[in-house]
């Protein structure tokens, strides 16, 4: 009888030096990616912030068009978010020859679908109409917790100055104002 070698037999799988080696590029290429990911996120945030503010604003100057002057932000007597409450009920206002005056993603069943008119932060909008700009009160607006915003003075401060003031805090969820991107602030406002 011959007697025959029979070669070792291979275990299938990989080595714990390979697998790591795999987890360590994964990690890497995450690394890399994840701010990138975030930023097309954030942006993609703002975007449809201004969307919305300028779809809101649109509707806002119908509304001046139909009935001579801009939606009072005094209208509704609530202590907090008042401009953005007052928007909502007089932007439900039936008759005007350019009603509804914002697009039907705002409805449901002919009625504006929400509480308060919200940026996608989740936050309210801050709005102030004309007779606003010349006043000197605050209002009270529930940017990550209560804070009081006075309309802005002068065009330096704001861009759309002279008919309405309509903005979001942006993504640096802190009130600059609605000057935009100037002066670092980041305010997503109506032009």
């Amino acid at each position: 009888m011959s007697s025959r070698t029979v070669p070792p037999r291979r275990r299938a799988g990989f080595t714990l030096v390979e697998v790591l080696v795999v987890m360590g590029i994964l990690v890497l290429l995450l690394a890399v990616l994840f701010p990138v990911f975030n930023a097309i996120r954030r942006n993609q945030k703002i975007r449809r912030t201004e969307a919305t503010v300028g779809a809101i604003a649109s509707g806002i100057q119908a509304y001046q068009t139909d009935w001579g002057v801009y939606p009072p932000c005094e209208f509704v007597d609530e202590p907090l978010n008042r401009g953005n409450r007052s928007l909502i009920v007089l932007l439900n206002v039936k008759g005007g020859a350019r009603a509804p005056y914002l697009p039907s993603a705002f409805y449901e069943d002919g009625e504006i679908d929400r509480p308060l008119l919200l940026d996608e932060w989740e936050h309210p909008l801050i709005y102030f109409d004309t007779s606003a700009m010349k006043d000197t009160t605050a209002h009270i607006y529930d940017i990550l917790g209560p804070c009081s915003v006075r309309p802005a003075k002068g065009t330096t401060d704001y861009r759309n100055f002279g008919r309405f003031q309509l903005w979001s805090c942006g993504p640096n969820e802190r009130n600059d104002d609605g000057r935009g991107e100037a002066e670092g602030a980041d305010d997503v406002a109506a032009k």
